[in-house]
């Protein structure tokens, strides 16, 4: 999987035009902050899953370039209980579009979709639609990947109690089952919808026990 991600970064910088110094230098700042200890959902995998989606709807974008740039960081900067998380993200990403020689418009546009993983917006566009709905596949999976992310997650929340634990992870489910639909794209809709809404039902339940 490493080997594959960092092919695909190469590639990506090779056809920016980036300097082979600024790529392997901002690759393994990217490396290392997906590696954190604490890590258990939030991490390279993460990023993996995030390029299979990428790759099934590339044609719908309208800058994919620039999609893909703001996946490599939407989860560089994530501590637990944080609410600063997409923000910092976000500022990495314009900072790291600077040394890779990327323009000024490229690094904000990308800090615009990555604010948009808190997932408390519609986004306003094409690209920013496609965009959340990929970080929101994993609710769409088979009960058992859903239970493994789940797990994953508790996991990064260890510090919690099991009561503080379930009480804020009531909070984020029911957001997104009242939500009118989980997903912004008909594409990911028709996809996922049917079988994130049962799974997150079913965590529900759980959880309330």
């Amino acid at each position: 999987m490493q080997d594959l991600l960092k092919k695909r970064w190469y590639s990506f910088c090779g056809i920016q035009g980036c300097s082979p110094q600024s790529t392997e230098s901002i690759y393994g700042a990217i490396v290392d902050s997906y590696s954190q200890y604490f890590r258990q959902y939030h991490q390279l995998g993460h990023l993996a899953g995030c390029f299979i989606q990428l790759d099934g709807i590339r044609p719908a974008l309208n800058d994919p370039e620039v999609v893909e740039y703001a996946l490599w960081f939407h989860d560089i900067v994530c501590v637990p209980r944080a609410s600063s998380n997409e923000m910092l993200s976000a500022a990495a990403a314009g900072y790291a579009a600077n040394r890779l020689g990327l323009s000024d418009r490229f690094g904000a546009r990308a800090a615009e979709l990555i604010l948009l993983t808190n997932h408390k917006a519609t986004a306003s566009d094409n690209d920013g639609a496609y965009f959340t709905d990929i970080d929101l596949t994993i609710f769409g999976q088979s009960w058992q990947g859903f239970m493994d992310y789940e797990r994953q997650i508790r996991a990064e929340y260890s510090s919690l109690s099991e009561k503080a634990y379930r009480q804020g992870r009531i909070q984020v489910v029911r957001f997104f089952l009242d939500k009118k639909t989980i997903y912004q794209t008909q594409y990911f809709r028709e996809k996922f919808e049917e079988n994130a809404r049962q799974n997150l039902l079913k965590l529900l339940k759980f959880l309330e026990s």
